[in-house]
């Protein structure tokens, strides 16, 4: 099955915003002024991007391939999520060793309750790759999809259990009383753009001569919508959470973005294949670089313009580089390894 084109650039575009989001608070939380970088202030909302085009993919993904079961949906969710993510997890915790055997900085040493929640993924705030809780609210929509979309009337019931799903964050996200760390992320508001991405694919699936119709506003609609959540720095409407200041923009910029076709664009397309490794890496390598910097020249990264673009424009590259080199190899290799575990 070929991938959407579109599709694959609002990866790279959702990957990238959350990169300069980091750049911008970084330089916040160093006293300095972020420049251009202010522009991304609310980039966060990549994150709620990359919640529509999963509601979208998984969905689209599996309805395309009627002979897809529950155990090789499952398969293909662990290979492709979890060995790329232990890697890169593992960099981390090698770096903040490093930091405190050179450096006797101590203080980004992960505990054992931190190590267990980051490498099983598991539904806690307390990760060592502070964006890795977005993962595991990934995996638990995940979960839900392979319960219930698997079997006859699948996708009426994903539906269903999705708006349930969904209530049940909109009550707990209202509820004053203290809230159990345990249901922050299971529990989070924005499982609503798992839904707005399900139900653009059931659409896209019924009639993309209705996506094509409405191409041109509604992906305006969308990038005016994202572009105010940017500049603004992120805001909510009325007694909601970001799921819908972010999450309908962005669910119109991904049902805009399915009308449009697209051909030869391998350098755009790669760079949202990349989107992945960019997403989990670029913290890492902005604190790897930003501390050699500061060693070696005596400079901080985030007191110049330059520096900092030439971190978003590096750590993108690599990404990009490291996708050609390293995970499609990868890729190539697990999906002819699960091949071969196949039952004849």
């Amino acid at each position: 099955m070929s991938k959407i084109v579109s599709i694959q650039i609002l990866r790279g575009v959702a990957a990238t915003l959350v990169a300069g989001y980091h750049l911008q608070q970084a330089a916040l939380a160093e006293g300095k002024n972020p420049g251009l970088f202010q522009v991304f202030a609310g980039g966060e909302i990549g994150v709620d991007i990359f919640f529509v085009l999963s509601g979208f993919i998984i969905f689209f993904v599996a309805s395309s391939r009627p002979n897809l079961t529950r155990g090789a949906f499952i398969s293909a969710r662990f290979w492709r999520i979890f060995p790329p993510y232990w890697s890169i997890l593992t960099l981390y915790v090698l770096a903040a060793l490093a930091l405190a055997l050179v450096l006797g900085d101590q203080s980004k040493l992960p505990d054992a309750q931190s190590l267990l929640v980051s490498y099983l993924l598991l539904p806690f705030p307390d990760h060592v790759i502070i964006i890795a809780w977005t993962l595991s609210l990934e995996l638990l929509f995940y979960a839900v999809f392979a319960l219930t979309f698997f079997s006859a009337g699948g996708a009426k019931r994903l539906i269903i259990v999705m708006i349930v799903w969904v209530l049940i964050s909109q009550i707990f996200l209202h509820f004053n009383a203290p809230r159990n760390p345990w249901l922050a992320i299971p529990f989070h508001s924005a499982v609503l753009e798992f839904l707005f991405g399900t139900l653009i694919a059931i659409k896209f699936l019924e009639s993309q001569a209705t996506i094509r119709r409405f191409r041109v506003p509604v992906l305006v609609l969308g990038a005016v919508g994202v572009s105010i959540y940017l500049v603004s720095g992120g805001f909510h409407i009325g007694p909601f959470g970001r799921e819908i200041a972010a999450g309908v923009p962005s669910a119109l910029l991904v049902f805009g973005a399915l009308g449009f076709t697209a051909s030869n664009m391998k350098m755009l397309e790669t760079w949202g294949e990349s989107s992945y490794i960019l997403y989990l890496f670029h913290v890492l390598y902005f604190m790897i670089v930003g501390k050699i910097v500061e060693i070696v020249l005596g400079q901080n990264v985030y007191s110049s313009q330059v520096w900092m673009l030439s971190l978003l424009a590096s750590v993108v590259a690599i990404s990009y580089a490291a996708t050609i080199w390293i995970e499609r190899p990868y890729q190539a290799w697990y999906r002819r390894f699960v091949e071969r575990k196949k039952p004849y």
